[in-house]
C-alpha cells in the first residue's frame, strides 16, 4: 500500500468532522439555550415588581363654611399643627352684624309675645268684667219690665233697660272675638313660657345661626399634622371651596399599580420591599394591606367605552395598598414621593401558571 492510499482515511476522516461540529452549532445550542431560557423563565415569578408606585398620606382639604376675606393667618406655610388649633381668621364684621341683628329679632319677638299675652290676660279681665256688668243688666231689664208691667216706670225706662242689657251681651262677644285673635298670635295656647312660642324659637335660631356662622370665620385644623397652600392675607375664600390642607405626619402607605396579569398571586400580608427614589440607599420593607376592588380606569373622570367598535385591548393597572413597617433610621417620607416595590409572593413559579397547579 502506498503513501497515497494510507491517507485517503485520514482526509475522509477530517471532512466528516466539520460536519458534526456544524450540526452540533446549528441545533444543539440553540436548543440548549431556549432549554435554559425556558426554565429561567418559567422557575421565575415568584417575586412582581413595579415602579409605578407612590408615598401616600392622610391628607384633609379644609375649607371654610362661609366666605369671607382672609383676615389674619396664625401659623406658617409647613408648619406643625395639633388637633383644633386656629390656623386662620376670616374678616368678620358682617357676621358680627347679623349677629346683633339676629339679637334684636329676637329681644322683638320676645316683646311682642310677651305684649300678646298681656293682652289677652287684660282682655280675659275685660270679658269677666263685661258678664258680671251684662248680669247686672239683665237683673236690671227684669225689674224695669215688672214695674212697667204695672205701670209703674214708663215705656222709655224699659227700652233704655232693654238697650243696657243689649249692650252689655254684644260687649262680651266682641271682647270674646278679639281675644281669640290674640290666642290665634299665641298659638293657641297662652300659658306657655314666651321663648316657647315659635316666633322667638325661629329668632332664637336665626341667632345661634348667626352665632355659628361669626365661629367659623376661624378655620381650625381638624387633625394633628402639616399645613400646606395657606392663602395670602386678603385672599377670598368662598365656602365650600378648599382653604388649605394638612398632611398627616403619621400614618403613611404606598400606593402600587400592578398590571392585572401580576396579580395572580398576590395576597394581603406578603412581605414587601420598597425603594423610594429620593432614598437610593435606604430600603423599607412592609405589607400587602390591601388589593383594590376596582382598577384605576374604574374609577377615572370619563371610563373608557369598551362597547365601541374601535376597542384596543389594554392591560389594566389595579392599585395595591402597601403598609410600611417603620424603622428608627428612617428618613422621612413625604406624600407623592416615587416609588418601587417588589412583593415576594412565595414559592410559586410560572411553570405553576402553566400546569395549574398551586391555586
Amino acid at each position: 500500500m502506498d503513501a497515497k492510499t494510507r491517507a485517503e482515511p485520514a482526509l475522509l476522516v477530517e471532512q466528516r468532522a466539520p460536519g458534526w461540529r456544524r450540526r452540533l452549532l446549528l441545533w444543539g445550542v440553540p436548543l440548549l439555550v431556549t432549554t435554559a431560557a425556558i426554565y429561567a423563565y418559567g422557575s421565575g415569578g415568584r417575586y412582581v415588581d413595579t415602579d409605578n408606585a407612590y408615598v401616600q398620606r392622610d391628607r384633609v382639604d379644609v375649607a371654610p363654611q362661609v366666605p369671607g376675606d382672609v383676615r389674619e393667618l396664625l401659623v406658617a406655610e409647613n408648619a406643625q399643627v395639633r388637633p383644633g388649633e386656629a390656623v386662620l381668621a376670616l374678616d368678620d364684621t358682617l357676621l358680627r352684624i347679623a349677629v346683633d341683628s339676629a339679637a334684636e329679632r329676637l329681644a322683638s319677638a320676645r316683646a311682642e309675645l310677651a305684649g300678646a299675652k298681656a293682652s289677652f290676660l287684660e282682655k280675659s279681665g275685660e270679658i269677666a268684667v263685661a258678664r258680671r256688668a251684662a248680669e247686672y243688666a239683665e237683673r236690671d231689664f227684669g225689674r224695669q219690665n215688672e214695674l212697667a208691667q204695672r205701670r209703674l216706670v214708663p215705656a222709655a225706662t224699659l227700652d233704655t233697660a232693654h238697650r243696657a242689657a243689649d249692650i252689655a251681651t254684644g260687649t262680651i262677644s266682641v271682647l270674646e272675638l278679639q281675644r281669640a285673635q290674640l290666642l290665634a298670635r299665641l298659638g293657641g295656647r297662652a300659658d306657655r313660657p314666651v321663648d316657647d312660642y315659635p316666633p322667638v324659637r325661629a329668632a332664637a335660631d336665626d341667632l345661634e345661626r348667626a352665632r355659628v356662622d361669626l365661629g367659623h370665620a376661624r378655620l381650625y385644623a381638624p387633625q394633628a399634622g402639616v399645613i400646606s397652600h395657606l392663602p395670602k392675607i386678603g385672599s377670598h375664600l368662598d365656602a365650600g371651596r378648599p382653604a388649605f390642607a394638612i398632611v398627616s405626619d403619621r400614618s403613611v402607605w404606598v400606593e402600587a399599580n400592578f398590571k392585572e396579569t401580576d396579580l395572580e398571586w398576590v395576597r394581603a400580608g406578603q412581605p414587601v420591599e420598597i425603594d423610594i427614589d429620593t432614598y437610593a440607599a435606604h430600603r423599607w420593607t412592609g405589607r400587602v394591606q390591601s388589593i383594590a376592588q376596582a382598577t384605576g380606569a374604574a374609577f377615572s373622570l370619563l371610563p373608557a367605552q369598551n362597547a365601541s367598535g374601535n376597542w384596543v385591548k389594554v392591560v389594566q393597572r389595579i392599585p395595591v395598598r402597601i403598609v410600611l413597617q417603620p424603622g428608627r433610621d428612617d428618613p422621612p417620607l413625604r406624600d407623592g414621593m416615587s416609588a418601587s416595590v417588589r412583593i415576594d409572593t412565595g414559592a410559586h413559579t410560572r411553570f405553576d401558571r402553566w400546569f395549574g397547579r398551586g391555586h
